[in-house]
C-alpha cells in the first residue's frame, strides 16, 4: 500500500502540521550547527572523554535512549534519518561542530542516528554531564542549547524524525494522538489513509514498531518520552503536573541542588501550553504562544536536572514521614520528602445533548495549532468570556471563515482583558452573542449545527458550526490526593491561612507550627497554580506560586535531615 505525504511539496514554514513556533528555524544556519572555537572545545574538555572512531561505526541508533553529544575534532560524523525503509544522511558534523538536539539533554529516545563518516576523534559526552556543562559555562552553553532548541525547530518544520501516522485527521483518537505529539514538540508525518477500516486506525509507525490504535501512554513508551525510573524511587521533591506552576517549582528546586521528578499524564504547559499567545506576560511585548513559553520552562528544568515523566499520572499520594508516597497509573510507586500539587484544573464539561459524541472531533477544550488546522475556512462557537476563550476567538479568526463567542451575560467587560475585547471588537468575522447557552449539538460524524436558546427570551436558534469550543470554569484535579489534604468547598485545595482550626484538627496536623504559606494541611504538601483555593489564574500568578513555593520547600526539607530520614526510611 503507497501513501502521500500530506506535508509533502510544502515548504516547511507552510506544511500543515508546522506549528508557527517551529517555522522560522531553518533559516539561521550559524546557529544551527555553530562551529566551536579552539578555545571553547578546550573549555569543555573536562565534561567528556576522547575517542577516536573508525569510519562507518555506528555511535548511536534511531529510538536509543542516553545518547551522547559528540564534539567532532577531526573527520566526519554523519547524521540519519529514515526515510520509508532506508536511512539517509542530512546533514555532516565536521571539526568543530558538535550532534544532539534538545532530547540530547533528557537521555529519552533519539528521533535520528549517528555514524561515523570517516575516521574520528570525538569529544563523547553524557546527558548527565551535558546537564552540568550547561549549567555551569554560561557563554558555551547558551551557544549549544540555542542549538538544540533550533534543530527541534527545525526537525518539527521539516518533518524529520521516525514517526509516522496512518489515517483519518478528523477521527477523534487520530487527533488526541497529534495534539499529544505537537504539545510535546515531536517531530511527525501525517500521511492520510481514508481506506483502511475504522477498528484499524490510525496506525503509528514508530521506529521498528507499528501500533494499532494505541493508548498515549504507549506512544510516549514507543517514543521513550517516560521516565526510566526505578520503583521506589526518591527524591527531594516531587512536582505532580507540568503546566507554569509545576515547570517552575522544578526549575527553582533543581537549580538550588534537589532531586526533582516532574509527573505529566499528557502535556508539558497544561492549559496555558495550548493558548495561542498569551500577550500581557511580562517581558514578551509582541506575545509568546503558551507552547513555546512552557516549553522553555521545561528545557530549563531538564537542564538543570529535572526527571520529567511525560504520560505518568499520579493515581494516588499518601501523606508520610519522613516519605510521601506517590502511586502512578502504571502502579509504580516513589517516594518523596516533599511534594508540589501542581495539577491545575479543567474545563467543566456542560449538560449539552450529544457533547460526548463530538468530543475530540468536534468538541475542544482548547485552541492549539491542531484545532487551528482542522477549522481552517470552517464556521466555529466559543462558549465562554474569560481570556482564554478571547485568546481562542483571535487565534481561530485567521483560520476559520466565522468565530461566534457565546455568553451568558451581558459581555466580556467583567472577565476578559481589555486588549482583547478591543481586538475582537475590531475583527470583523468574530461575532459575539450575549445572553445565549447551547443545548444540543447536531451532526453524525461531526458537528453540523448548535442548537442554542437565549437565556432571557427563551427563542432557540439553530447556529451552522463545525466545531464548538468550550472554556467555561474550571474543576480541581484533585481526585488522588490523600484525605488528610483538606479542600473548600468547590474541591480546590486550602493551604496557609486558608487552613483553619478544624482543617487542621481532621487533617491531624503534627507540628507546633502552622502550615507555610503554599503548604497543605499534610506538612511538607504544597499547592500552587489553578489548584490552589483562592489562586488568581493567570500566568504569570502560577509561575509566582511555583517559584516561591520552593523557598518554603527548603524549609520544610530543613526540618528532618537527609540522613536521618533515610536511616527512618531504611529502619
Amino acid at each position: 500500500m503507497s501513501y502521500t505525504d500530506d506535508a509533502g511539496g510544502v515548504p516547511a514554514a507552510e506544511a500543515p502540521d508546522t506549528p508557527p513556533w517551529a517555522a522560522g528555524a531553518a533559516g539561521r544556519p550559524d546557529e544551527l550547527y555553530p562551529v566551536l572555537s579552539d578555545s571553547e572545545i578546550d573549555q569543555l574538555r573536562p565534561y567528556g572523554e576522547v575517542r577516536s572512531i573508525a569510519a562507518g561505526t555506528r555511535l548511536w541508533s534511531i529510538g536509543e535512549r542516553n545518547v551522547s553529544c559528540f564534539v567532532v575534532m577531526s573527520g566526519a560524523l554523519e547524521i540519519l534519518r529514515r526515510e520509508g525503509e532506508r536511512e539517509e544522511c542530512f546533514h555532516v558534523h565536521e571539526a568543530g561542530s558538535f550532534s544532539g538536539e534538545t532530547v540530547t539533554m533528557s537521555g529519552r529516545g533519539s528521533f535520528v542516528g549517528g555514524r561515523a563518516r570517516t575516521d574520528l576523534q570525538v569529544i563523547e559526552i553524557g546527558p548527565q554531564r551535558l546537564r552540568d556543562l550547561l549549567a555551569v559555562e554560561p557563554m558555551l552553553g547558551e551557544k549549544i542549547l540555542q542549538a538544540f532548541i533550533l534543530r527541534r525547530m527545525r526537525m518539527i518544520a521539516q518533518h524529520h524524525g521516525d514517526i509516522l501516522i496512518i489515517g483519518d485527521a478528523s477521527e477523534q483518537l487520530t487527533a488526541s494522538i497529534r495534539e499529544f505529539l505537537s504539545r510535546n514538540g515531536v517531530p511527525y508525518r501525517m500521511v492520510p489513509d481514508d481506506d483502511a477500516p475504522e477498528p484499524e486506525r490510525p496506525v503509528i509507525v514508530c521506529g521498528e514498531q507499528r501500533l494499532v490504535r494505541p493508548t498515549i501512554k504507549q506512544v510516549a513508551d514507543c517514543l521513550g518520552m517516560t521516565a526510566d525510573l526505578p520503583d521506589g524511587a526518591q527524591f527531594d521533591v516531587a512536582v505532580i503536573g507540568g503546566g507554569p506552576s509545576g515547570l517552575a517549582a522544578a526549575v527553582y528546586a533543581a537549580s538550588e541542588g534537589l532531586s526533582v521528578v516532574v509527573l505529566e499524564k499528557c502535556s508539558i504547559g497544561g492549559q496555558a501550553g495550548s493558548s495561542s499567545r498569551i500577550e500581557n506576560y511580562l517581558g514578551f511585548p509582541t506575545g509568546i504562544s503558551g507552547q513555546a513559553l512552557t516549553g522553555r520552562g521545561f528545557l530549563q528544568a531538564q537542564k538543570f536536572g529535572a526527571e520529567i515523566a511525560i504520560a505518568q499520572e499520579a493515581a494516588e499520594i499518601t501523606c508520610g514521614a519522613p516519605w510521601h508516597t506517590l502511586t502512578t497509573d502504571c502502579g509504580m510507586a516513589l517516594k518523596a520528602r516533599t511534594v508540589v500539587l501542581a495539577t491545575g484544573a479543567v474545563y467543566r464539561q456542560p449538560q449539552i445533548e450529544g457533547l460526548d459524541r463530538f468530543e475530540g472531533t468536534s468538541v475542544h477544550y482548547g485552541a492549539s495549532h491542531i484545532q487551528g488546522m482542522m477549522c481552517r475556512g470552517e464556521e466555529v462557537v466559543i462558549v465562554g468570556g474569560g481570556n482564554s476563550a478571547g485568546q481562542a476567538a483571535v487565534y481561530l479568526s485567521s483560520r476559520a471563515r466565522k468565530v461566534s463567542i457565546m455568553v451568558r451575560g451581558d459581555g466580556l467587560a467583567a472577565s476578559m482583558s481589555q486588549y482583547l475585547i478591543r481586538r475582537i471588537e475590531r475583527t470583523p468575522n468574530i461575532d459575539l452573542l450575549t445572553h445565549m447557552e447551547v443545548e444540543a449539538l447536531e451532526g453524525d460524524d461531526r458537528i453540523d449545527c448548535i442548537q442554542a436558546r437565549h437565556n432571557k427570551t427563551g427563542d432557540v436558534s439553530r447556529l451552522p458550526a463545525s466545531h464548538l469550543f468550550l472554556f467555561i470554569g474550571a474543576a480541581p484535579a484533585t481526585g488522588f490526593l490523600d484525605p488528610a489534604v483538606a479542600l473548600d468547598e468547590k474541591g480546590f485545595v486550602r493551604t496557609g491561612d486558608t487552613l483553619d482550626d478544624t482543617d487542621l484538627q481532621r487533617a491531624a496536623w503534627p507540628l507546633e507550627r502552622k502550615p507555610y504559606h503554599l503548604e497543605t494541611s499534610c506538612p511538607g504538601i504544597f499547592a500552587v497554580g489553578d489548584v490552589r483555593s483562592g489562586s488568581v489564574k493567570r500566568v504569570a500568578s502560577a509561575v509566582g506560586d511555583g517559584s516561591v513555593c520552593i523557598s518554603f520547600v527548603h524549609k520544610a526539607l530543613d526540618e528532618r535531615p537527609v540522613k536521618e530520614a533515610q536511616a527512618a526510611s531504611d529502619d
